[in-house]
């Protein structure tokens, strides 16, 4: 079937292009469009189909990332075939001179038309080509993470092989360990390798789709000037990676997925230096490393994925019983499983990478979880379907948490910063997740240097966390400890001595008086009473503290220890300086036991007896 004309055919082609890459068939597509496979055939082949039709297959066979820039596109095309330029009415020319302008017409237009016909194509391959990438980086990710525990199992294996003196074993275990680690420098160097290809396609890509946009204007143009033939576009064909070996031994199937790895790389290397080739008469540079295929999913697209199923229960089950480090190790598996079945901006995806960045914080690695944290919120922004959304305002709020713990206040500041702002015109300022932000806003600025900016955001907080949820609960308390703790690095000990005799009474109302965290309330308010000029009640207040954190918390406890160091510098402030002596006496020999010789409380501690030793003339 011919199209309707020139626009009608290249709008087909641009769909057809699109259902090539999904992999669907028609009758797959039929039952989410609500056309027959017919109706299908007809309209991809040149007749204008209407708008429901197109929005539909565009939403049925684009990846969510770029559903919207390829609906655009589609509405575009659909509207210059519904409304294709006028040919104007051509002037009274003699015979001759008409046969050979109208060649030279036909000429031109084929010759534009089979350019943007090629750019079509080309553009099409590295679309496939930078999707192939994306979905490799997520399967590499969760290989190099598989094998950073492979690795670490059988160094200890090796070493306690070693420790028994093992013989054949211990050198067979060596061998494993250095095929593991092999395998994973070669899983980082293709990772490093997609990542790249990844880059290249999508600029050569939008390089491509300028140049189709310059093509369909002159052609329009030429159009214009008379009429112009048109041939199917050529559909590129696609080549299905084969499935993967099931291998008995785990060494085994890592190679065989490295392989794999490397022919796709290798596969999508070779499209991006034959068009890069064409387009600038140049191959595109290519980085040092060792080719890889994203593994075939397990299961096919209408079959319910039993493993990946299995890992997300059991990644849950992680979860659940609090083991940090197997939940982000399964969900790190999970989220590359994920982004290759269903690609690395889908929502599941997207949902498994924030669960494994959350559980590597939880294991104890915030650099690497902001890291984590960081590339996803660039791809949830990619992604239509999340915008300002409450899943990516969440994301950005542990993202800045990880800065800061991480070592970067300064930086976590400013994040939250913009967070606050974001969580003000999406959420609204009586949100939990509003008012969370705005909790680590002030306690990262405090962090960053700046105690009073921090009390002053504090004071603001406590005000509407007390209108919200009142002013015993937990999270009001929280932020009225720091706003007082703020308050005192500011300069002002004894109004935060005012302000912690009032959550004292709080505190205990609502924990309990042998609460951790209204023991920690005393302890400061006593710090301040001391710096606000008595250093004889802050004694008598720390006498008390001590008592009570020796029986909740017990005598080594470093709480305790530190409770019983300050109560031995306001003994000697309050102008008894051999009692302070002889505290810090005892004070050291335990902290010597606990804590060691040269820890740095230990030698606080000596330096104090010291002091207070010469101002009793004992030294």
């Amino acid at each position: 079937m011919r199209p309707v004309n020139t626009q009608a055919g290249l709008l087909a082609e641009f769909l057809r292009l699109r259902v090539d890459e999904s992999g669907k068939t028609l009758a797959v597509l039929s039952k989410q469009v609500g056309y027959s496979t017919t109706q299908l055939s007809t309209h991809l082949s040149g007749r204008i189909p209407p708008r429901d039709l197109v929005v539909s297959l565009i939403a049925a066979t684009v990846p969510p990332a770029l559903r919207e820039r390829r609906e655009a596109e589609a509405v575009r095309l659909l509207r210059d075939a519904q409304h294709p330029p006028r040919t104007p009415a051509k002037p009274v020319m003699p015979a001759q001179g008409a046969a050979v302008s109208l060649a030279q017409a036909q000429a031109e237009q084929i010759q534009v038309y089979e350019r943007l016909t090629r750019a079509l194509e080309q553009e099409g391959e590295l679309r496939q080509a930078a999707e192939n990438s994306a979905r490799l980086v997520w399967v590499l990710l969760g290989m190099v993470n598989t094998l950073e525990d492979r690795v670490r199992k059988l160094t200890g294996e090796r070493d306690r092989l070693a420790a028994d003196a093992a013989g054949g074993e211990l050198e067979a275990a060596r061998r494993r360990v250095g095929r593991a680690e092999e395998q994973k420098a070669t899983a980082e160097s293709e990772l490093a390798r997609a990542r790249e290809k990844q880059r290249q396609a999508e600029e050569l890509a939008d390089r491509l789709r300028r140049e189709i946009e310059a093509l369909t204007d002159d052609l329009d143009r030429l159009r214009s000037e008379g009429s112009s033939p048109h041939d199917h576009l050529p559909t590129p064909a696609t080549a299905a990676p084969g499935p993967g070996e099931e291998r008995d031994a785990a060494a085994d199937d890592i190679d065989a997925a490295l392989a794999r790895a490397t022919a796709v790389n290798d596969q999508d290397a070779d499209t991006i230096d034959r068009i890069s080739t064409e387009l600038t008469g140049q191959p595109a540079p290519t980085p040092e490393a060792q080719p890889v295929v994203p593994d075939n999913p397990l299961t096919s697209p209408d079959t319910t994925n039993k493993y990946a199923a299995q890992l997300e229960e059991d990644a849950k089950a992680a979860a659940g019983r609090g083991d940090a480090p197997e939940a982000a190790r399964l969900y790190g598996a999970l989220a590359a499983r994920s982004a290759a079945y269903f690609g690395p901006h889908h929502q599941d995806t997207l949902l498994n990478r924030s669960h494994h960045a959350y559980w590597v914080d939880e294991a104890g690695d915030p650099a690497t979880a902001r890291d984590l944290y960081a590339a996803l919120i660039t791809d949830q922004n990619r992604a239509p379907a999340f915008g300002d959304y409450d899943k990516t305002l969440t994301n950005r709020h542990n993202h800045a948490y990880c800065m800061g713990k991480a070592g970067d206040p300064a930086a976590a500041r400013d994040l939250y910063a913009d967070i606050v702002t974001d969580s003000l015109r999406v959420l609204g300022p009586d949100h939990q997740s509003t008012l969370a932000s705005r909790h680590q806003h002030a306690y990262f600025t405090e962090k960053a240097g700046d105690p009073a900016a921090a009390r002053n955001l504090y004071a603001a907080l406590i005000s509407d966390r007390t209108r919200l949820v009142g002013p015993d609960h937990r999270t009001t308390l929280t932020s009225r400890h720091n706003h007082a703790s703020c308050t005192a690095k500011a300069g002002a000990p004894a109004t935060a001595r005012d302000l912690y005799t009032d959550l004292i009474a709080s505190k205990t109302r609502v924990l309990g008086p042998d609460h951790e965290n209204t023991l920690t309330s005393r302890h400061n308010h006593a710090y301040c009473t001391a710096n606000a000029g008595d250093p004889a009640t802050a004694r008598d207040l720390y006498t008390g503290i001590i008592t009570d954190r020796t029986r909740v918390l017990g005598p080594d406890h470093p709480d305790t220890l530190a409770s019983r160091h300050h109560h031995a510098s306001c003994t000697g402030k309050a102008g008894d300086p051999a009692a302070a002596r002889d505290l810090y006496a005892d004070l050291i020999t335990d902290r010597t036991r606990v804590l060691g010789p040269d820890h740095p409380d230990t030698l606080t501690s000596r330096e104090q007896f010291v002091r207070w030793a010469r101002e009793a003339g004992g030294a």
